[in-house]
């Protein structure tokens, strides 16, 4: 259908996108309704229809372009008229070129059903097509050979379907009670939830061919079964892969060992003897400033014993012993450490991996004792020196063990890694030892039923259908062309005074004109048909009476594209104002027309309706929206923004919920009055006058409903003989609305100040005299109050 249109140039129209005017993201309906004022470009739009209706441009605009976008991103334009779809466009020119009564003397109607009449020749055709078809009665002829094959074909269809639907039942069954329910044949998991008919007959496609195959012992199926009891273990993180720092404690062991450091006044008896000198330096830890005395002989401990020691002991001697006990502590830690690292056991890893998890901790244990020791060499050298503290120590070569450490924890994170892949593995080893013996279960079915048998007799059923459906199509095809050959013939057997017979069905149903009626009479060159009342030739139809008459020969001459479901969903119908002159009884049966046969059944792909007239807008409203398309109806408004320049936009809220003038002439007021020369548009400045004229008949009509006051005495009356305010009023209801002596006024537009200060004035005096009517009019155009 229509998504969009755009038009540069096309009488009224100039330079029009619709991505500005309407929005990027809207597009039409499939229920499209269109509301304009006379001479706003209505009918110019739907010209553009007809242009595609006609294949060639209007001859009134044999210069204009446009652009038409159709769903699908498929383009029409002004060169290119090629679609799939039908274009059929009820408007002015659609009266003109098909009922000549408007412009025709003599009254008549050029004909529209164009239907041969019976003869000769089409009765020998009809005949020969019914004896070659025959009947299923007289047994003879096309139908009855049809009707016998078709009961030949419906009864080996039926063995074939039986023995079909046999099979079927038995997989069913096997997949179902069987497969779905045996653990070891099937579990169920996120991605498959299930096991179904389709699943075994996609497996036995993969194992069809060679049954014996996929046949197990009985020891590889208890093997494979024993796989199913493995239980998944939680997977083991890895160990951080490091070398213990042994050169760093060697080295700053050996710095220690041989740091040299002397007493300040050496005691010889200490120097010679270490045990003695030890024993001291812990009686001094003992005694100094606890006690007076010797605690071992009792004599007093004079100042000067402990100065000749404090001599001896001195303070540089004293930060080495306790750098070696720090560095005691340190490898001791290290030790500790070491021991902590490993924490894998044997049960975390699966069974298969027991023998080499014993193989990499033996070398784990061999390769930590080795460090240890070469730590504990390293601790007793420290012992050494901490006991004979002024003595230094020459430290021997110790084996290092740390890449041994190093590549062990590597050969620990390959057997983690193994036994992490073992799970992933495991999974997969379990279902595909649950495949194997699935496929182990289904080749030993197919054998017990005998699947190949089952097969080859199917096949020969459906072998049969075949050779009977090749006859059977060929037949049919026959039979199909030669149905519609006696269809088109009888076709063009009908009267052609069907035509005439639709349009008089239509006005007398829907408009009650019994004495109107489209009569047909033969003429040499074929059927035409007049327009008779009451039995007697009509040359004085009114307007109104055209109005109806043409609609519903509009309606008759697209009935059968209607009717038809191929070209009905292709159809896209423009209905132009078809109002004029009609009275307000006859509006409504004009939307009952189009009601009953069009929109109702929706025998259309899109549907437009364009109008001036506010009741049959009204009346639009309740047409039947499109089936199962929410929202799928449009409600457009043209406007004339100049005197050559009109554009289609949407129809404002008010418009569509309200349908009057009154509001619509409200709403262009008070948008004038806060109007400024940025925001307010040139249609507002050149309707301005007008549209504040018929604003304020209606509204002071009905307040003062008098027929002896004119309406210059009632704008006196209303804005209490002010005389400032009813000149201004006067001037712009007047001049600027009528123009008559004054034409030079219509080539510049009122001033935007000027348009503001009279809206002001006159929304006041309305909101003053009247706050309750002033608010329900805002709420009727949604508009915000000031």
């Amino acid at each position: 259908m229509i998504t969009k249109i755009d038009i540069p140039n096309f009488g009224l129209y100039k330079n029009y996108i619709w991505d500005q005017s309407i929005g990027r993201e809207e597009i039409f309906g499939k229920l499209n309704i269109i509301y304009g004022r006379n001479y706003s470009g209505k009918t110019t739009l739907s010209r553009i229809f007809k242009c595609i209706e006609d294949q060639s441009l209007h001859k009134n605009y044999d210069t204009g372009s446009f652009n038409i976008t159709l769903s699908g991103e498929a383009k029409l334009s002004s060169r290119d008229f090629n679609t799939d779809f039908i274009f059929r466009v009820y408007n002015s020119d659609f009266v003109r070129e098909n009922l000549s009564w408007l412009h025709n003397e003599d009254g008549s109607i050029k004909p529209f059903t164009i239907i041969g009449a019976k003869n000769v020749e089409l009765e020998r055709k009809l005949e020969e097509i019914k004896q070659k078809l025959g009947s299923e009665d007289e047994r003879q002829g096309l139908l009855f050979s049809i009707y016998e094959k078709e009961g030949e074909l419906n009864e080996v269809a039926s063995n074939h379907l039986k023995k079909h639907g046999d099979l079927e039942t038995k997989l069913r069954s096997r997949a179902n009670d069987r497969i779905k329910v045996t653990p070891y044949l099937f579990v169920p998991t996120k991605s498959k939830k299930t096991y179904s008919i389709s699943d075994i007959k996609s497996e036995i496609e993969s194992i069809k061919d060679n049954l014996s195959e996929f046949l197990l012992v009985e020891a590889e199926s208890e093997s494979l079964k024993s796989i199913l009891g493995d239980k998944p273990l939680i997977n083991i993180e890895l160990l951080k892969e490091f070398r213990p720092n042994f050169s760093q404690h060697y080295e700053s062991v050996e710095k220690i060992l041989s740091k040299s450091i002397k007493p300040s006044v050496a005691i010889r008896d200490l120097i010679e003897d270490n045990l003695l000198q030890e024993w001291v330096r812990q009686g001094i830890e003992k005694h100094k400033g606890i006690r007076e005395t010797c605690a071992f002989c009792g004599a007093s401990l004079s100042p000067a014993i402990w100065e000749k020691l404090d001599e001896h002991f001195s303070k540089e001697s004293e930060d080495l012993r306790a750098e070696i006990v720090r560095t005691i502590g340190l490898l001791e830690s290290a030790k500790t450490k070491l021991g902590e690292f490993v924490h894998l056991k044997k049960e975390e890893f699966y069974s298969s991996l027991h023998e080499e998890y014993d193989r990499v901790n033996q070398q784990w244990n061999s390769a930590m004792e080795g460090y240890r020791y070469s730590l504990d060499q390293l601790i007793l050298g420290l012992n050494s020196r901490k006991d004979d503290i002024f003595k230094t120590i020459q430290l021997d070569n110790i084996e290092d063990h740390s890449e041994s450490i190093f590549n062990v924890i590597k050969e620990f994170n390959k057997l983690i890694e193994s036994n992490n892949d073992k799970s992933t593995s495991l999974e997969l080893d379990q279902e595909t030892a649950r495949t194997s013996l699935r496929k182990y279960d289904i080749a030993q079915y197919l054998i017990d039923i005998e699947y190949e048998n089952l097969i080859a007799e199917i096949k020969q059923e459906e072998e049969k259908v075949k050779r009977i459906d090749t006859f059977i199509t060929p037949l049919k095809t026959e039979i199909e062309i030669l149905l519609a050959e006696k269809d088109s013939l009888e076709s063009q057997a009908k009267n052609e005074s069907r035509g005439a017979e639709l349009v008089n069905e239509h006005l007398s149903h829907f408009f009650g004109h019994n004495t109107l009626r489209l009569v047909a009479f033969d003429e040499e060159e074929g059927v035409r048909f007049k327009i008779q009342r009451e039995g007697i030739d009509a040359n004085n139809l009114s307007e109104g009476e055209c109005s109806l008459i043409s609609f519903c020969y509009f309606i008759a001459k697209i009935q059968d594209e209607l009717e038809d479901e191929i070209k009905q969903n292709k159809l896209i119908i423009y209905i132009d104002d078809p109002m004029s002159s009609l009275d307000s009884n006859h509006i409504f049966f004009m939307f009952s027309l189009i009601e009953a046969v069009i929109a109702r059944p929706e025998k259309y792909a899109q549907l437009f309706i364009s109008t001036h007239n506010l009741d049959f807008l009204k009346y639009l409203r309740s047409l039947t929206r499109p089936r199962g398309k929410k929202n799928d109806i449009k409600h457009l408004l043209i406007e004339r923004k100049s005197n050559d320049c009109t554009i289609l936009r949407l129809a404002p809220t008010y418009l569509k919920n309200y349908v009057t003038e009154f509001n619509y002439l409200f709403e262009q007021i008070y948008t004038c009055s806060g109007a400024t020369e940025d925001s307010i548009s040139h249609d507002y400045q050149y309707n301005f006058g007008n549209n504040m004229r018929k604003f304020l008949e209606a509204y002071l009509f009905y307040k003062y409903p008098s027929h002896n006051i004119t309406n210059d005495q009632r704008i006196r009356k209303y804005f209490n003989n002010d005389t400032v305010t009813v000149t201004l009023i006067n001037r712009i209801t007047n001049e600027y609305s009528h123009l008559k002596d004054n034409f030079d006024r219509s080539l510049v537009p009122l001033d935007i100040a000027e348009i503001r200060k009279i809206s002001e004035l006159v929304l006041n005096r309305i909101k003053s005299d009247d706050p309750d009517q002033f608010e329900a009019l805002l709420e009727s155009v949604s508009l915000e109050r000031p």
